[in-house]
């Protein structure tokens, strides 16, 4: 008997010190590849020095955890970190074939002082897939607000969702980006821009961007880069990536116009047929619709719920919006305007709503 008790004793401690060193093997392979990134992006000088916790402290962080936030590449789980609620985002199996989750770590560092950025507030590397811990907040995904209309009240989706927060939730993705193109080395390219990217904090209607694992950084002194592999979101490609694998900043300006155009519509609308300049809208409460942009009336388009708002009063502002969309979306990359212009643009607009409801007030 006491042979079993000894040899059960035994197999738990090989089955321990096995775990630990598969724990200590991924945290040099993968710790290695969070430094080459950081070096690449900013010669290993991080703004916010990156925390790294354990694969344990991950473990009892969201053990008892039952909140959890569905984002369209993974999951994040509420949890509790020295008394501080964070969240903790888990990877799916099939994302480091197709995103690099290293570089999605070393960029969100380096823009987590921005209120715009879900602030990382640490990593595990100590698992197969490395986890990032992030700040917590009550947080809505763009996507959910925006197509899932069933997933929440109506009153929420008013409070967050008025004409005056889409134009605030604009200027701050578009600020974001801004941020990507024009504050690093070399510009980054975010390239996957789309609502599900995006969180709404519900306290403070503030937008927050995640997910940087696509971006990619322009060569010094190129204009553009060439990929051999498309990655992306059918909708939201810019069609000269979409057709030839090439990146510029304006490739993300394309994305941020199809973003625009459903904030301004409330529908999941994007585009088809490029040549031709049509729009295709795809909204689950109807058949799919063809529109021809030239025969396009913005109040006919624009969501039903921000004229019950403020009606024909704001209509300057839909037509200026809608202005910006087609500009952001032209066929040609070199046509697009550029996105520092882009956010001059919606700062303009989102003055003129403010100067609107002090006079109304």
């Amino acid at each position: 008997m006491q042979f079993f008790r000894r040899l059960t004793i035994r197999k738990k401690q090989s089955s321990s010190e096995e775990w630990r060193k598969k724990e200590h093997d991924y945290y040099l392979q993968n710790g290695s590849a969070v430094l080459e990134e950081l070096l690449a992006l900013c010669n290993g000088n991080c703004r916010i020095p990156i925390r790294y916790f354990t694969a344990t402290e991950i473990h009892n962080a969201i053990r008892h955890s039952k909140n959890k936030l569905e984002i369209f590449d993974g999951r994040m789980v509420a949890g509790s970190m020295d008394k501080r609620l964070v969240f903790v985002r888990f990877f799916p199996h099939y994302f480091r074939n197709f995103f690099n989750i290293f570089r999605d770590i070393a960029i969100t560092a380096q823009m987590s002082h921005l209120k715009n950025v879900l602030r990382l507030v640490g990593c595990s590397v100590e698992l197969e897939k490395p986890v990032m811990v992030y700040e917590y907040v009550e947080a809505i995904s763009l996507h959910t607000l925006l197509f899932e209309k069933g997933n929440h009240d109506d009153q929420t989706r008013k409070s967050l969702f008025s004409w005056g927060n889409r134009l605030r939730i604009a200027n701050q993705v578009a600020s974001a980006i801004v941020f990507l193109h024009t504050e690093f080395t070399t510009p980054i390219i975010y390239k996957d821009l789309k609502p599900s990217n995006v969180i709404i904090d519900q306290n403070s209607g503030v937008a927050k961007l995640l997910n940087f694992s696509l971006s990619v950084s322009l060569p010094p002194g190129e204009l553009q880069v060439v990929k051999d592999v498309t990655c992306g979101t059918y909708g939201y490609l810019a069609p000269e990536y979409a057709v030839s694998g090439i990146v510029t900043q304006n490739t993300d300006v394309y994305s941020f116009g199809v973003v625009l155009l459903q904030l301004l519509t409330g529908k999941n609308m994007g585009t088809l047929n490029i040549k031709d300049r049509n729009y295709i809208m795809y909204d689950v409460d109807s058949d799919l619709e063809t529109i021809e942009i030239e025969k396009i009336y913005v109040m006919d388009i624009a969501d039903p719920a921000i004229l019950e708002e403020h009606g024909i009063e704001i209509q300057q502002q839909l037509e200026d919006c809608w202005d910006l969309v087609k500009k952001c979306t032209e066929s040609k990359g070199e046509e697009r305007p550029y996105m520092i212009e882009v956010a001059k643009e919606l700062r303009r607009i989102h003055n003129c709503f403010r100067a609107f409801t002090l006079g109304q007030n």
